[in-house]
């Protein structure tokens, strides 16, 4: 998110005329100005805003500021048309000012006003050494959009920017339409817009009859077509002539395909006019379109106001939420999932008993009796692979299943469901605390969430498009099934005999789930209410089988649950005792849910809100670059064509957990570092196949998609058998970390699931023998290249035509950012000096400079920095060289850091990556040395492969035989020679370590050893 915000060059234009360079400090001035406005008709923020000591009162004068308000406070009576008095919260009231002064700007003197963007834009773009956004041109003014939360008013702003456009009348639009996402949500902008004043209707299949001045059409995306084809209610865009004022709300949803497609259809619209857009999701947009450049373009010259979900959470607007997920496993585990289930309903009941304990607290809160909603991705399809099929058949069993309810119940309860967190407690040990207080049965817990007893029934709502409806006997309709293909569904119901009757005379029960007092506590659908529903009731919410194509939509929907009134419709949380904060709580349980884990980890990386600095590099000494060899891949030889690979040979020990990773997020409990992201998992022991079951398989499948793995990743040169695997079955050079209960066979679908386990450890043996294999490879055939063929590749990432660090720091370390930022301005300081500033080695044989020590004030490098050994080893080299005086001046020195995976590493049965390579050249001799200065506990055995690469290492150059050139490796031991020792019965001497070329930092003359070593 970072990088894009960086981009946003419009927004930080406008942040820039009021003396900041981040949105926090202007929320940080204003979150708590009062909203009314005062017995002059000014709002409070427009006083506090005109005390700003860094405003640009040359673009904004005082007047200005005071006119600019007045406006807001007129489009905010017009707006409360038909509604109780509307008080803009602060990010809404800057939202419109900047908006104001676009307007103003574009009105009044256009030309002049791109020519300020376009010098800010320069200056910017060499302060942050940025350059994909070109110039701004008077075509980039047509279109200003919104990144605002879901929650955070949206609407309204929509409605004020309606009343700003007419006011500034930029043209007269021969037609005002308003683009949506679906049906839905244009019933729900129909309402609002009429509530606010503003003509509108909503698109019905026709245009007949006339439209009123400066009315709003409102229509869904879907129904807007390049041309039409045939009958329908689709529209062709060629029906809006003229100049067209264009309100977007929502309109992403992530996938290419669909996004070209309206991405066209909009620009088509808005060629002649102008576009207001508004999404709570372009951070996901333009992270999941970061390679289509011309996208970020579009949007760093267009968003305006940037109030995403992290300012919104942060201003304590909304819900807090809690989130368990267990992602994609490559074995289904009905039992945990089956537990995931549960305790999403117990979370619910809880919520439900609290409301109805504390009905006139939480009535004082503005809190709504609690909605627990159920979301899948496909209703219908293979039994297996429909989601709202597996949920409703989960909720059948919690009905009919007594003994399976009440043994799961009891697990979670009691602290033994078998997912530990990483202190070994159960993770639900510390939640569900008000349940355990209560005397809960069953037959309780059925009863609150049905409305009473009764047999549990399914009936298809036939008043109401895509419904069906949940009850126990003569109770009152508790869920609702809310689908597109109700037929399609009720068919695969049939397959698992769960009848689905006939209901003639009842309405749709999604239309009364917001009524007061409404039976609905449960809802389940395949994302069909997503955008645009306007619930406050969503408290608790169970995702099946997401994936990463969902992303939008996923913040969409986590959108409907955050939604917060709270105390005088204040949005925010209240400070509530444990019982209420249960109710300002969104509990999400995801199953399957992969983009889940993205979303985490992305909130994670804001909620740290880190500041990303760009150090410059200096490559150094580049005329010895040509003369100077290292080691490198032979381009002329192809493994797949060289190399024929058998199994059977050798037999790689693999382990393949399958047993569930529950991530377990809860942002209340947030601390100084943000919010941790625990892994919890089973404490399940690895196990092999039994022998009786290998012969029960289905080899004909496996070998089948065995074939079809070699295909898809080119493992050409692999051979196979059917017999090998079963050999290695019966090996014990693998272990399954399972339930052992999933490794036995009594039924069909028993083998189907063995089956799938056996797949994924034979694909996990293929992947990792051809990897071995590949690397073996090019290590056996590493040749002689020039340095500077080489070097970019094991460096930094080259554009720009410049190479760099990138350092993540906290944006609250003001100071440190701000002294960063001023040594990187002296270029001579930064590479020549050492300070505390930015920690550095100054060291001038290295090949690039400067050389960035790891510090704890900075929360990560790239690439990473040195560690304490490295930096003893880079230290003392230097400082023994400057003492040598002449005693190597026959000699030329030079070092480089060797970095992982791009740089040189050696393969025999595990890959190796020396930390440095040091070159000493005299007049007609080379020596080139791979040295590794680290720890030695974990490899200490003098026969272990790093330390032997020091004689391996010969093999190439006996190979290579170019006269006077010589290789060597040597490990420098961080680990003292007694640590080093501690614990063998028969220790070597430290001479046996020294002649294997393993030499002790703790002895003050490693220096002399090494090079003596080498030169001899």
């Amino acid at each position: 998110m970072a990088n894009i915000e960086k981009h946003l060059v419009l927004n930080k234009y406008l942040l820039s005329l009021f003396g900041v360079t981040e949105f926090k400090s202007m929320q940080s001035e204003l979150a708590n100005t009062e909203t009314e406005i005062d017995s002059e008709g000014r709002t409070h923020f427009s006083r506090r805003i005109n005390s700003f000591s860094g405003i640009n009162r040359e673009k904004l004068p005082e007047d200005k500021l005071r006119e600019y308000d007045r406006n807001i406070v007129n489009y905010t009576n017009k707006i409360s048309f038909r509604r109780d008095k509307i008080n803009l919260k602060y990010f809404q009231y800057l939202s419109v000012l900047f908006s104001e002064i676009i307007f103003d700007n574009i009105k009044h003197r256009k030309q002049d006003f791109i020519f300020e963007l376009n010098e800010f834009l320069r200056q910017y773009n060499d302060e942050n050494n940025l350059d994909l956004i070109e110039e701004i041109t008077e075509n980039d003014l047509k279109k200003l959009a919104y990144w605002m939360a879901t929650g955070s008013g949206k609407t309204l702003i929509t409605h004020i920017n309606y009343y700003q456009f007419l006011k500034y009348n930029l043209f007269e639009p021969d037609n005002i339409i308003l683009i949506t996402p679906n049906e839905g949500l244009s019933k729900q902008h129909l309402t609002e817009m009429l509530q606010s004043g503003v003509p509108a209707k909503q698109y019905g299949g026709t245009l007949s009859g006339t439209m009123s001045d400066n009315e709003v059409l409102i229509i869904e995306i879907t129904k807007l077509v390049e041309e039409k084809k045939g009958g329908g209610v689709s529209l062709p865009v060629n029906v809006f002539k003229g100049k067209n004022l264009i309100l977007v709300d929502e309109g992403h949803k992530g996938k290419s395909s669909e996004e070209q497609a309206w991405a066209k259809l909009r620009n088509k619209l808005a060629e002649n006019g102008f576009v207001f857009e508004y999404s709570a999701t372009f951070g996901q947009i333009l992270s999941e379109n970061a390679k289509k450049k011309d996208i970020l373009k579009e949007y760093a010259k267009s968003i305006i106001f940037d109030y995403s979900y992290k300012y919104f959470y942060l201003d304590n607007y909304g819900k807090d939420f809690s989130v368990m997920n267990m992602p994609v496993n490559k074995v289904s585990d009905t039992k945990f999932r089956e537990t995931m289930f549960v305790a999403n309903f117990l979370s619910f009941y809880e919520q439900l008993i609290i409301f109805n304990d504390f009905n006139h607290k939480a009535r004082e809160l503005n809190l709504e009796k609690p909605l627990w909603i159920f979301v899948g991705t496909t209703v219908t399809g293979k039994q297996a692979d429909s989601d709202v099929l597996q949920i409703v058949n989960l909720i059948f069993k919690m009905f009919n299943d007594e003994e399976w309810l009440k043994d799961t119940i009891e697990k979670i309860l009691d602290k033994s469901t078998g997912l530990k967190d990483e202190n070994g407690k159960d993770i639900f040990s510390d939640r569900l605390k008000y349940i355990k207080k209560k005397n809960t049965t069953v037959k309780k817990l059925i009863k609150e969430i049905s409305g009473g007893k009764g047999d549990f029934e399914i009936y298809e709502i036939k008043n109401a498009d895509g419904e069906l409806g949940l009850k126990t006997g003569e109770n009152d309709y508790f869920g609702v099934i809310n689908i597109g293909d109700v037929p399609g569904f009720k068919k695969e119901l049939e397959k698992l005999n769960i009848e689905v009757k006939p209901d003639s005379f009842t309405t749709s029960l999604f239309d009364k789930i917001k009524t007061d007092n409404s039976s609905i506590n449960i809802l389940i659908g395949s994302k069909k209410f997503i955008e645009g529903w306007d619930t406050w009731r969503v408290s608790s919410m169970g995702l099946l089988n997401i994936g990463s194509s969902e992303g939008p939509q996923i913040i969409q929907l986590f959108g409907r649950g955050i939604r917060l009134k709270g105390k005088n419709i204040s949005l925010k949380r209240s400070a509530a005792k444990e019982e209420i904060k249960a109710l300002e709580t969104l509990n999400i349980f995801g199953i399957k849910a992969n983009y889940l884990e993205t979303f985490l980890k992305a909130i994670k990386k804001e909620d740290l809100d880190l500041e990303e600095i760009e150090i410059p590099v200096e490559l150094q000494h580049k005329g010895k670059w040509k003369k100077l060899d290292t080691l490198g891949k032979d381009e002329n030889k192809k493994f797949e064509e060289d190399m024929i690979l058998r199994l059977g040979a050798e037999n790689p020990f693999i382990v393949l957990d399958l047993t569930p990773k529950v991530s377990v997020y809860d942002a209340s409990n947030r601390t100084a570092n943000g919010i941790n992201i625990k892994t919890a998992m089973t404490d399940n022991k690895g196990l092999r196949l039994p022998g009786n079951v290998i012969g029960i398989l289905d080899w004909d499948y496996i070998m089948k998609e065995l074939y079809e793995f070699k295909m898809l990743r080119n493992y050409w040169n692999l051979i196979f058998s059917k017999e090998y695997f079963i050999y290695y079955l019966l090996s014990d050079k693998y272990t399954i970390i399972v339930n052992q209960e999933d490794l036995i066979i009594n039924s069909e679908s028993d083998v189907d699931r063995v089956n799938n386990i056996v797949l994924s450890l034979l694909k996990k043996l293929l992947e990792k023998i051809y990897k071995d294999g590949l690397k073996r490879y090019e290590s056996d055939n590493l040749m002689y290249k020039k340095l500077e063929e080489q070097l970019p590749l094991f460096i930094f990432e080259k554009g720009k035509n410049k190479t760099e660090y990138k350092i993540f720091i906290d944006k609250k370390k003001k100071k440190k950012i701000k002294e960063i930022n001023d040594l990187i301005k002296d270029l001579n300081k930064l590479l020549k000096e050492e300070d505390k500033i930015l920690p550095r080695v100054h060291f001038d044989k290295h090949f690039f400079l400067p050389l960035l020590i790891s510090d704890k004030e900075i929360d990560k490098y790239s690439p990473p920095a040195l560690v304490e050994s490295e930096i003893k080893f880079v230290k003392e080299l230097r400082d023994y060289l400057k003492d040598s005086g002449n005693k190597y001046k026959d000699y030329e020195i030079f070092l480089l850091r060797n970095l992982p995976k791009s740089g040189v590493g050696f393969f025999i049965s595990q890959g190796f990556y020396p930390d440095f390579i040091l070159w000493i050249k005299g007049k007609d001799i080379q020596h080139i040395v791979f040295i590794d200065p680290k720890g030695l506990r974990m490899s200490r055995e003098i026969n272990g492969e790093k330390i032997q690469l020091h004689i391996n290492i010969k093999d190439i150059e006996k190979r290579e035989n170019k006269e006077n050139q010589f290789l060597h490796s040597f490990i420098l031991s961080d680990t003292s020679y007694q640590n080093l020792i501690a614990g063998l019965t028969t220790p070597p001497l430290k001479n046996d370590y020294n002649e294997n070329n393993v030499l002790f930092l703790e002895d003050s003359n490693w220096q002399e050893m090494l090079i003596e070593k080498i030169l001899k």
